[in-house]
């Protein structure tokens, strides 16, 4: 394909067509039957129904005593039929209760037939006489501090809809209607391809060889999304390679990192063209991220014949180039085949003004500050140091946008929603290692902490992919030491995933978070074509 870019996508339609690209397929996957130990962080693939009302029965709203009639009320004097405990939460069906009767009650406990209320402790007198009292401050009201049958739901009720996510709170509900397992969708498979004879996995560049960022990064990103990542492969700049890695693939989707232009060793196009796959994408109108692309693989193409239509994403090399690559056309077919609705938009004004491209699309790293989206200055396709400590990133249109402006923020799955894509296997162990990698590089007096495995991983490839830009920001140390105590604090957010959804409307909330003066847009053109 000698001209693979020649008509770009705009930006909005590129997302729109990814969300659509795996529709039939997501349609037509099996759900998987979890138990409620297994199923936190996935997706519904089913309509939660109740199994049971909730309650299931009468119950205690209070520790008390169960009433019947007006009062006062008898108290049980005979000593074979007195449980000083009274009735007791797990008890089955008690005798029915006298009009004019009274037997102490606990929290939970079933009310026994013929209770017309339940008094509470702090409001009834036993004076010893075997009479009970309430008291006059609060006269009694029928059906008080009673739990009715079907209150929360009747059995049959729908409670939560397919794609919703299983949080904490998910499986207590279906444990209480009844589940002992939930039909969960399947993680789409993936498989990520680094091409690039010039990457290093590890020391400092030499040579004019860097350090590979991608390959830490892109598959933890994707998990974020909701994907099971089934590897990571490294692979030459050879055509034949390329080709193999992509047709031998058992992944659902496969994701390739560089090789998307059209210089002579990107090999992305030609095996596409080999695979006689479709093009869904080939290039798409925003910066940094032009040449990225998405392909429907040819259903049979590896065999066996009958296995759906996988896809490709073909992300740019540079790594914030992949990062708006792995936005703009992974998220949305992930979220396709992980049955996840579609979210909200976020716009946001904008702190400062930011400059445009005359064309296309921009996605510019931002942090918030109290209710606006700061621009962060380090947006080249190669950098990674403003995406590691940005909150999102802010949508601006071609032309630029004035301070002010309200615009649309793609949240990064950590900082919004992480957990509805992670496994409580992933959330465990990502948050550990976000909590030691914030405290090491808070020891160290880093800029800004990460705020995950993903930044932290990013954080070692952007030393040697930024070079240049590594010595310029030694200067800034001092400036964004400010920073490191609120990174450490994302740090231990790591292990609590409630705590790291931040609501868009309380952001406004956020101000404990400045932004040192070297991370600021400095509204200069980015770097690079990409």
């Amino acid at each position: 394909m000698n001209q693979p870019h020649h008509s770009p996508t705009s930006w909005p339609d590129a997302r729109a067509i990814a969300a659509r690209a795996a529709v039939k397929e997501a349609a037509h996957a099996a759900p998987v039957m979890r138990p409620l130990s297994e199923a936190l962080g996935q997706v519904l693939a089913a309509p939660l129904e109740a199994l049971t009302d909730l309650p299931p029965f009468d119950t205690s709203a209070m520790d008390g005593w169960a009433l019947a009639g007006p009062g006062p009320w008898r108290l049980p004097t005979d000593e074979e039929d007195q449980d000083h405990r009274g009735i007791l939460a797990g008890h089955g069906e008690t005798a029915p209760l006298p009009d004019g009767h009274a037997v102490r009650i606990a929290t939970g406990a079933r009310v026994p037939p013929g209770a017309t209320a339940v008094l509470r402790s702090e409001y009834g007198t036993d004076a010893g006489d075997g009479w009970l009292h309430a008291s006059a401050a609060h006269p009694v009201v029928l059906g008080q501090d009673i739990r009715n049958r079907g209150q929360e739901c009747r059995s049959g009720d729908q409670l939560l809809p397919a794609g919703t996510l299983v949080t904490p709170a998910v499986l207590g509900l279906a444990a209480a209607a009844g589940y002992d397992e939930l039909p969960t969708v399947r993680r789409p498979r993936v498989e990520v391809l680094i091409l690039g004879d010039e990457l290093l996995t590890e020391g400092l560049p030499h040579g004019g060889r860097i350090r590979d960022a991608l390959g830490p990064m892109v598959g933890p990103w994707l998990r974020a999304l909701g994907a099971e990542v089934i590897g990571t492969r490294r692979l030459t700049d050879e055509a034949d390679a390329v080709y193999a890695a992509v047709a031998e693939s058992s992944a659902d989707v496969v994701v390739t990192t560089g090789g998307t232009a059209a210089g002579p060793v990107d090999h992305v196009h030609p095996t596409l063209r080999r695979l006689g796959a479709e093009l869904l994408v080939d290039g798409v109108a925003v910066r940094p991220g032009h040449p990225m692309l998405l392909a429907r693989l040819a259903a049979g193409d590896p065999e066996p014949p009958t296995r759906p239509a996988r896809h490709l994403v073909g992300l740019p090399g540079n790594p914030l180039a992949a990062v708006s690559g792995l936005l703009t056309l992974a998220e949305p077919l992930l979220r396709t085949l992980t049955g996840r609705p579609a979210p909200a938009p976020g716009p946001a004004p904008l702190a400062e003004a930011v400059q445009g491209h005359p064309r296309d699309t921009r996605l510019i790293p931002v942090t918030f500050r109290q209710d606006a989206a700061v621009p962060l200055r380090f947006n080249g396709p190669a950098m990674l140091r403003g995406i590691a400590v940005a909150d999102g990133l802010a949508v601006i249109p071609p032309g630029g946008a004035k301070r002010g402006t309200e615009v649309e923020v793609l949240d990064l799955p950590w900082s919004a929603t992480v957990t509805e894509q992670l496994s409580h296997a992933d959330q465990t162990s990502r948050g550990t290692d976000r909590a030691r990698h914030g405290t090491d590089r808070a020891r160290h007096g880093a800029e800004r902490t990460g705020r995950g495995t993903n930044r932290t991983s990013r954080g070692t490839g952007r030393a040697s992919q930024c070079t240049d830009q590594v010595s310029k920001g030694t200067d800034r140390t001092g400036k964004g030491t400010d920073q490191v105590s609120k990174g450490t604090d994302r740090a231990a957010k790591g292990t609590d995933p409630a705590a790291q959804r931040t609501p868009r409307a309380n952001r406004n909330q956020r101000t404990d978070r400045p932004v040192a003066r070297g991370d600021a847009e400095d509204i200069s053109p980015q770097e690079g074509p990409a």
